[in-house]
């Protein structure tokens, strides 16, 4: 179907079917941003008050490790949680994430880690998904690796606890060095 053209200016065709579909585009252009700027920035949404229960999380799991004290990681997990690091099989359960920590603790001298998160998506009233980045510093205080990360959090009566916990270095993988 052809579209008429209803006027000219300076030498330029318009179709009233054009004139009438652009301002109707772009409104939906710009009310669709908004939606996903809401939903997608961890301070609109609602996400403020989990974004900082999680900052609380994320404190405790660095006081295990300076601490020395792997019950206080194994308080950030829920009892059935997964560790998925790269290139390792899954740890699962409280056996998994002890091994977890003392493979950190003792061969890695991992004392410390800080956690900076790029946002929290997807939330529901159960779960939530953090992307964020870490690094990781032995006793002096000297940076022993950095990475990024995903956690699915899940809402539980104790509050929000990792259930899965994903990441990987930054490093290159040893072949490519």
């Amino acid at each position: 179907m052809k579209t008429s053209i209803t006027r000219q200016n300076n030498g330029t065709a318009y179709s009233s079917f054009r004139m009438a579909i652009i301002p109707g585009a772009l409104l939906l252009i710009l009310t669709c941003g908004r939606i996903y700027a809401a939903v997608s920035d961890p301070g609109k949404g609602g996400t403020g008050p989990i974004k900082s229960d999680i900052e609380q999380v994320n404190k405790m799991y660095a006081w295990a490790f300076m601490k020395g004290d792997s019950s206080l990681l194994l308080s950030c997990y829920t009892p059935d949680a997964c560790l998925m690091p790269a290139n390792s099989p899954s740890l699962c359960g409280r056996d998994g994430l002890l091994l977890f920590y003392r493979a950190a603790y003792y061969r890695m001298g991992m004392r410390n880690i800080t956690f900076t998160s790029g946002g929290l998506y997807g939330q529901t009233d159960d779960f939530v998904t953090e992307q964020g980045t870490y690094e990781m510093f032995d006793a002096d205080n000297k940076s022993v690796g950095k990475g990024k990360f995903l956690v699915l959090w899940k809402k539980t009566a104790e509050g929000w606890k990792m259930f899965r916990d994903m990441f990987n270095s930054d490093a290159p993988p040893h072949a490519m060095k």
